[in-house]
Formats: C-alpha cells, sequence, structure tokens
C-alpha cells in the first residue's frame, strides 16, 4: 500500500473535516478559548494520520484538530535529503501557527518534540501550551541526537530492540530504519498495539527520516520558550525513550507538569481513548 493512499487525513483537510462535524464550515475562525485547535506532530519515519483515532476522539469533544505532515512525510512528496534545515522541515506546522486567529495546543510525540521545542522559541505568542508526548524536550545546546547517542540512552536494555533498527544513510542526510525485522519494529515502536495497528503503520512509516531534526541544537530562552506552559506525558513502557530517559529530560528542562499512561511508545494506537483524556487533562492544567 502506499503511504499516501493509506488511511488518515492530515492538516487543512482534517480540519476542515472537524469544522464541519462541529457545525463550522472550513472558512471559519478555527479555535475558541473554550476549545483551542490541537495542533499534533508527528514522530520520526510518522506521519500526520497516526493520530487519527485520538484525532476523532478529541474531534467528537468539539476540539478542532489539525494532523501536519512533516517535510518528506506522508503526502509530502519530498525526500529525506531534499530537506534543508529545521525551519524547512517545519514549514507545515510554522504556516498553521502563522495563519491561526488564536494560540493553539502544540502536541509533539517522540521526535516531534523538536519541533515543538524549535518552534515555541520563535512563536510563543502563538502557542497557548506544549504538551510533549514522550517526545524528546532538549535543554539549550542539546539535540536529541545528544541523548540517543548518550551512554546512559543507548545502554538501558529497554532500548535495545530500537538501537538493532537504527543506521546512518551514507550521504549523511538520514536516519535509516530497518523495516525488514518486524518483530524489533513491535518492540521499538508497538508493544502493545494490535496487529492492525501495526499493519498501518507499516504502510505509511517512511523508511528514512532526515537527520535535520535528531541533531537539531536546542536554543531556547526564559523569554519565549519559558512562557509557554508545558505539560510531559510520559510512557511508562516505551521502548523507543525508555521512561529513564523521558525522566532526565523532564529534569533537564525543568517546569512541565507531568502525567503518565501505562503504554508503549504509541499510545495514539493501543490506547487513543487515555491519551485523549490525558490531553484534554493537559490543556486544563
Amino acid at each position: 500500500m502506499n503511504r499516501r493512499k493509506a488511511l488518515g487525513m492530515s492538516a487543512a483537510g482534517f480540519a476542515a473535516g472537524v469544522l464541519a462535524a462541529c457545525g463550522g464550515s472550513a472558512d471559519a475562525n478555527i479555535g475558541t478559548a473554550a476549545k483551542p485547535t490541537i495542533v499534533m506532530v508527528h514522530g520520526a519515519w510518522h506521519w500526520g494520520g497516526c493520530f487519527l483515532k485520538v484525532a476523532n476522539l478529541l474531534a467528537a469533544l468539539g476540539y478542532p484538530v489539525i494532523l501536519p505532515d512533516l517535510k518528506s512525510h506522508g503526502y509530502s512528496d519530498a525526500t529525506y535529503d531534499q530537506v534543508v534545515d529545521m525551519a524547512d522541515y517545519t514549514a507545515s506546522v510554522s504556516a498553521i501557527l502563522q495563519a491561526a486567529p488564536n494560540p493553539v495546543v502544540l502536541l509533539g510525540h517522540s521526535l516531534g518534540g523538536a519541533t515543538l521545542t524549535y518552534l515555541g522559541e520563535l512563536y510563543p505568542s502563538k502557542i497557548r501550551k506544549l504538551i510533549y508526548l514522550t517526545a524528546f524536550m532538549t535543554p539549550t545546546g542539546k539535540s536529541a541526537n545528544d541523548y540517543i547517542f548518550s551512554a546512559s540512552y543507548s545502554g538501558d536494555p529497554a532500548a535495545a530492540s530500537l538501537f538493532q533498527l537504527l543506521s546512518a544513510t551514507s550521504d549523511g542526510k538520514g536516519v535509516a530504519l530497518d523495516v525488514t525485522k518486524p518483530a524489533l519494529i513491535k518492540d521499538a515502536f508497538y508493544g502493545d498495539c494490535s496487529a492492525h495497528d501495526i499493519a498501518i503503520a507499516s504502510a505509511n512509516i517512511i523508511p528514512i527520516n532526515s537527520a535535520v531534526p535528531g541533531g537539531q541544537v536546542s536554543a531556547i530562552t526564559a523569554k519565549n520558550f519559558g512562557s509557554i506552559p508545558r505539560v510531559f506525558i510520559e510512557c511508562l513502557n516505551d521502548h523507543a525513550i525508555p521512561i529513564t530517559q523521558q525522566r532526565r529530560m523532564q529534569g533537564d528542562v525543568p517546569g512541565a507538569s507531568v502525567l503518565t499512561l501505562s503504554t508503549s511508545h504509541s499510545s495514539f494506537f493501543s490506547q487513543p481513548q487515555q491519551l485523549a483524556n490525558a490531553v484534554v487533562q493537559a490543556i486544563g492544567n
């Protein structure tokens, strides 16, 4: 199945669907003070539509939801080696923030946390809350790679499967995921997910992620990024970002409220109702 023809909508198309369900139109100003727009940013190798189960639940509660694809993912026609820099990689999300009439809730999963940190510094007035879903939340001077290649991360038994799947591309511009090892893929990313959900994920993930977001060095300030309320939703049984590393980042970038789910890395597949409840709670915090 072609990943661009599989299940799921993203960005403006999904927002329009949510607005129709809520009695609005695609031309309406999305988001209100009571029900802010939620922009959900996927992680490495994934696509915006991976959040569809959770987005439907949030939409039923009246929240407009947007599921953009980062450059080279999902419906994007670009390839990993065409990503120039972080601004280029995150342009789809930047466009949403720039056009938003009201501050949005920005949620990022896994390496999507790098997008949150980057855009949080650039657009603090456009973001009502940052929600890191078992995501990389890095302090000034550090990148996601600084954590991934640290001894405590690479040596964590919980992450053993992950490190058997990763390799750098020969051009140095990408990180390849070995999709020929389904048992390791399941353990690292989808430990508590159904075979059906894993099949959908397998049809939609890209084999090579741009190296840009992993190498993006955080340059956050108290004035900009630090002015945005943050929530970190930790996942206790995550084998891609083990709980030890999630809590390490919580300590390195203090100030986030913490919610806990007893799920694998991909709670949006395995426990969408629990995750939707957590997102609503996070928005209210």
